[in-house]
């Protein structure tokens, strides 16, 4: 990561504008813009002012912590795999609830041998849903612990902008997956396909506000 780019992070990190850096520092808000595109490079000086408020060293400043390198990719690896996995269960789970509605109905009165047949496999494939949903749900409880327990123990790795993004990302992706397939199911309304993903959803947003509030309260600490 070059020293323009450490800089623009370490600032989006700190939830600050480039206002603000720059009117603590004496500078104009251009000059800051400056260094952080990398057009100029600032002098020790600057760079040991801005490497206080950031809370960091002057080798950090200049060559980005190791430390804070390798927890970035962590919680950017953790984060990935969460919203792939999330949104594959998602998808997987509405297939399966809308095949067994649409292909194998329920019928009615005395079923004949093929009627059973068909009963069967809809009740493995209702099994099937039920345990990809259960899973949805103990999957989203496990990884936004890990992301929450990673994001604390490095604040500031990531700027808050950023968490929100990937919150209301991953909030639409598993509510948006599920709607062509309750919309056109012939049995069952949207709901039924919107339940367990808004659950999830829920949990994420309990787990982003603790993570903003303990966020909050680490920073206030320094």
């Amino acid at each position: 990561m070059t020293i323009h780019e450490t800089l623009r992070r370490l600032r989006q990190a700190s939830d600050l504008t480039q206002e603000q850096v720059a009117g603590q520092i004496g500078l104009t808000r251009q000059a800051l813009s400056s260094y952080e595109s990398g057009r100029t490079r600032p002098d020790i000086e600057t760079l040991m002012a801005l490497a206080e408020i950031y809370g960091t060293d002057l080798e950090g400043l200049l060559y980005g912590s190791e430390k804070q390198q390798k927890a970035l990719r962590r919680i950017k690896a953790a984060a990935g795999i969460t919203f792939g996995l999330l949104s594959l269960l998602t998808l997987v789970s509405s297939i399966l609830l809308w095949c067994s509605n649409r292909f194998f109905p329920l019928s009615e009165g005395q079923l004949s041998a093929e009627e059973l047949a068909v009963l069967e496999t809809r009740m493995r494939l209702n099994s099937l849903w039920e345990l990809t949903d259960s899973t949805l749900l103990t999957v989203s409880l496990l990884a936004f612990l890990l992301l929450l327990i990673l994001l604390v123990r490095h604040p500031g790795v990531i700027p808050r902008k950023q968490k929100l993004l990937y919150a209301g990302g991953l909030a639409a992706a598993l509510l948006v997956l599920p709607l062509p397939f309750g919309l056109t199911d012939p049995l069952f309304p949207p709901i039924n396909y919107l339940f367990t993903p808004m659950l999830a959803v829920g949990r994420l947003a309990v787990f982003l506000a603790l993570d903003l509030i303990l966020e909050h309260f680490l920073k206030g600490k320094k």
